[in-house]
Order: C-alpha cells, then structure tokens, then sequence
C-alpha cells in the first residue's frame, strides 16, 4: 500500500476511535472533583442557602442573599441555570444564563415575577422548591424559614391554585418558639426533616412523619391533625448539625462537630436498614478550614456516576463573604 495513503488511513481510524458510538467524542460527561465557584451567580456579598430541583440541564436556581442590601438582610432570589456539557469538546459550563431556550424557560416565569412575595425586612434562609406536574402544567411549592416575626418559623407558598404565588402560610406543625429551619422532604414524602435549636438552644436534625403522603402537597404543608417530631438520633450530635437535605437514599448536611476540618464541614448518610448511617465527612478536597453551609444534590443529566452537589462557602479565593460552589460527588 502507498504509505501516505497508510498513513491517512491510521489517521481516520484513530479519529473514529477517540469518538464514542454516538458520534461524540465525549459521550459521557464529567464533574469536577473540586469545588468549582459559581461565579456567574456570586457577589462581594453572602450568597448560600440555594435550592434547584432536578429538572435536567435548565434548572430554576434560588439562593439567598444580602446583596440588596448591601450585606445586610438576607433575602431569596432567583436566577435560571444553565449546564452544559459539551461531548465534542469536553468542556462542562455552569451559567446563570438560558440562551435559546425560552420557550422552556417561560416555564419558570412565576419565580422571576414573583419570588420576592416572601421577602420581609427580616431574613429568609433556606429555600426548597419542590416541583408538581399536573398534566401538562408545571407548578412550584416553595418552603424557607424567615425571622420577620421573631424566631425563624418555616413557611411556605404555591402556584398551585393560583396564577401567582399564594399567601404566605406557616407550616405550623414544624414551628416552635425557637429557631426552626431548612426544611427539605424524603423521596417518598414519608417524612420531612428540617433543623431547630429548640432542644438547649443547640442545632439538631429533626423529622416529622407524613401521615398522609399521597395527599396534595399543599393538604400537607396545612394538615392540622396530630404530628410527632422526632430528633435524630443518629445524625444529630453534641454540636452544631443544621441544613439537611435528601436525594434518593442519602441526606446530606453541615456540621461544626469534632473531627473534621475547621469551621462547618459537610456530612452524609446512607439510609440502610431503615435507618440512616453513621455521618460521614465528605473529605478535605471538598471541606476546608472555612465553613461550609447547606448542600443540594441535583440531578443535572451530565454524568451517570456523579451527581452534582452545590454549597456555600467563605474559603478564601472566592468574590466576598460566602460564595456558591459546585462539586461533583458519587452518591447512590
């Protein structure tokens, strides 16, 4: 055979291999091993406590922050959310811009119109927006906690009968007269978990069993009929553990408890044998010896094996006070 025409041809072969079967070179995508900044949706202030359901790459993003203020009270606030993972290049881009896709982020017009409803001249923290299909129509429930009216209570609103948010409604059988907050649903909606200091004024993880799970979400939220709340046992520890949240069968959360590597470090658990595990550090390449608050999982549709995990930190490199970051994690 003529060499250069032996060369073209390893040349062609080797090309088609570097490609996946789908005709990408990069069929699979993956997530950074270390905390990548948010910068796109960061300021010089505190910006943490976000929520994003998994709705594939375009999510409907909510965090709070102080930067209306200038570094004083915090409100919630939305931006759209963009990840794209490139399978030609490689190149994974996390922005808070939608681009072409307005028809899909029409969807989430009620957020951008309307989420400020819930701020007050107080602080709302921890926003959970929990998605509901009903045919074809696309509603959101948000719950968050606010100390407008002393202590913080957990409140929430919906879209659900209404074109706008409705009034806002305490979720009374969570709220005591301490400090109660983050709260955040199991997969089946068995049961609701959120943290409180009601127990010598120090944070634990606590639950409340949904007697009715497949009732609608708003029956739920308004239920006045007996509700037990239990502590955690097994996740709750002699200092500080706030923030949980779960995806599928892990819960992860912060914690200022011994061992681990300055500040607020994040935890999960696997919940096995009906019960969840013993917590377990997420390691010093995600922690620091900063603090690190309030973590979500999302189901972002990039790779098969990570999910992405966002949080807030005030590590050293980042725009000012707490900044967003994202991070990549193997959970089941």
């Amino acid at each position: 055979m003529n060499k250069i025409l032996l060369i073209s041809a390893i040349s062609i072969l080797l090309i088609s291999c570097e490609k996946s079967p789908a005709g990408y070179k990069y069929n699979q995508g993956d997530l950074p091993g270390l905390p990548v900044n948010l910068e796109d949706f960061n300021t010089i202030y505190d910006d943490y406590n976000s929520t994003a359901p998994s709705l594939g790459d375009l999510i409907p993003f909510c965090f709070s922050t102080n930067r209306k203020s200038q570094g004083s009270e915090f409100d919630v606030i939305y931006q759209p959310m963009n990840v794209n993972f490139d399978k030609t290049s490689g190149i994974l881009t996390v922005t808070n811009k939608y681009g072409n896709w307005n028809s899909i982020a029409d969807r989430y017009y009620v957020l951008q119109n309307n989420i400020n409803k819930i701020n007050t001249s107080g602080n709302e923290f921890g926003p959970y927006l929990i998605p509901e299909y009903d045919f074809n129509d696309l509603y959101f429930t948000l719950l968050y906690a606010s100390d407008a009216t002393g202590d913080f209570q957990i409140n929430y609103t919906s879209n659900k009968n209404t074109s706008d948010f409705s009034d806002i409604k305490p979720v009374e059988f969570l709220n005591s007269e301490f400090d109660d907050l983050y709260p955040a649903f199991n997969s089946d909606k068995s049961k609701i978990y959120f943290c409180s200091n009601r127990d010598n004024g120090k944070f634990d993880i606590y639950y409340c069993d949904i007697l009715n799970p497949e009732m609608d979400l708003e029956q739920i939220l308004t239920e006045k009929g007996e509700h037990s709340i239990s502590k955690d046992a097994v996740i709750s520890s002699k200092s500080d553990d706030k923030c949980p949240f779960v995806y599928n069968n892990t819960l992860i959360f912060t914690s200022d408890r011994e061992g681990g590597f300055g500040g607020f470090d994040l935890y999960y658990s696997k919940f096995e044998n009906n019960s969840w595990g013993e917590p377990i550090n997420f390691g010093s390449e995600i922690n620091s010896e900063f603090d690190e608050f309030r973590p979500i999982l999302i189901n972002e549709g990039v790779s098969d094996s990570e999910t992405m995990m966002v949080f807030s930190s005030n590590r050293t490199g980042g725009k000012g006070g707490f900044d967003l970051y994202y991070v990549g994690v193997v959970v089941e």
